[in-house]
């Protein structure tokens, strides 16, 4: 009886962990995968057009609208935005992306997650990804990953959820 209880115990204890590390582990694969495309189509298109371009305004017009538990087709309803830096990359998705970008200085377009990521404009022209994730269907906590085009490491919040 006591080694049930203990397996018990342990499985209450594994599950949960297990699927945690499951929804960091696609949402990494997935994020990994498009900031990758998103940062080279604007390596190109600022070496044929002389500037980076943004996908969006602002953080609040990410592509796709909203996040999902389910992957859903990138490809095709791609904004106009996306298809003139002619991504090509990963087809489907869970999370929501925006590439905002700017002039020299001018951090006016630099909103609340670029900020609460510590970004700060450089004296070069410039952009930021951003991804918007709920891989846990919970739209209490949401889980931000984040690079720009100065330091191409991933930053994560919330990663997973």
């Amino acid at each position: 009886m006591m080694v049930v209880a203990l397996i018990a115990v342990l499985a209450a204890i594994a599950i949960p962990n297990f699927v945690s590390q499951t929804s960091r582990t696609k949402s990494d694969t997935e994020v990994m995968e498009i900031f990758a495309e998103l940062r080279i189509r604007q390596e190109q298109y600022k070496f044929e057009n002389g500037a980076y371009l943004g996908t969006t305004n602002d953080e609040s017009q990410l592509y796709p609208a909203t996040p999902a538990v389910q992957e859903r087709d990138l490809l095709g309803g791609l904004p106009a935005a996306w298809q003139n830096l002619r991504y090509r990359g990963r087809g489907t998705a869970r999370c929501s992306y925006g590439v905002i970008r700017g002039d020299g200085d001018d951090d006016s377009n630099i909103g609340a997650k670029g900020t609460a990521f510590g970004y700060t404009a450089p004296l070069t022209d410039w952009y930021y990804i951003l991804a918007w994730c709920n891989m846990d269907g919970d739209s209490g906590t949401d889980g931000y990953y984040f690079t720009d085009s100065v330091n191409t490491a991933i930053r994560k919040q919330n990663p997973g959820k």
